[in-house]
């Protein structure tokens, strides 16, 4: 085993700059989805083994959640990450038409109301194509949001808090 605390880098003494990246290369595949029947902004991420809504779209839309009979770790992929989750909910998502009875964590999200992972992306057929944005659902493509609307939606949802 490795103690991963101490492990010993072999180090250049020459400096790198780390690269500039474009909005275009980082920007995520994002999508509008109806989970339970409400407009969600997911984002799509092939990276993760969870599939999750957060707290904040849960209480707007009444939905009640679990306690778990037993905690797990949120593991991030990175070292000493301690979040854990305590609550999961089944939903209905709906892609294209069909509707996918699914569970999900709650998580607390930063900027979506939903994350999508590898778990409901096998189960719905649903592919991530970045060369074109385009996210597929059973070979179909769903309306994915492109870069700025992301944050134009944003920006209206915490202004429609904000009076509430």
């Amino acid at each position: 085993l490795i103690d991963r605390e101490r492990v010993r880098l072999l180090k250049s003494s020459r400096k790198l700059t780390r690269p500039e990246r474009s909005s275009k290369e980082k920007q995520c595949l994002m999508a509008m989805l109806k989970i339970n029947g409400h407009d969600a902004f997911v984002m799509f991420d092939s990276g993760c083994t969870a599939d999750a809504i957060s707290p904040a779209f849960a209480r707007v839309h009444g939905i009640k959640v679990h306690e778990l009979d037993k905690s797990v770790p949120l593991l991030l992929g990175t070292v000493g990450s301690k979040s854990r989750i305590y609550h999961g909910v089944d939903v209905n998502f709906e892609c294209n038409g069909r509707n996918y009875p699914h569970y999900v964590d709650i998580v607390n999200l930063d900027r979506y109301d939903a994350i999508v992972g590898t778990v409901f992306m096998r189960k719905a057929g649903i592919t991530l194509d970045f060369w074109h944005d385009v996210v597929r659902v059973q070979g179909n493509p769903i309306p994915t949001l492109a870069e700025g609307e992301d944050t134009e939606l944003l920006a209206r949802r915490y202004r429609r808090t904000d009076t509430n």
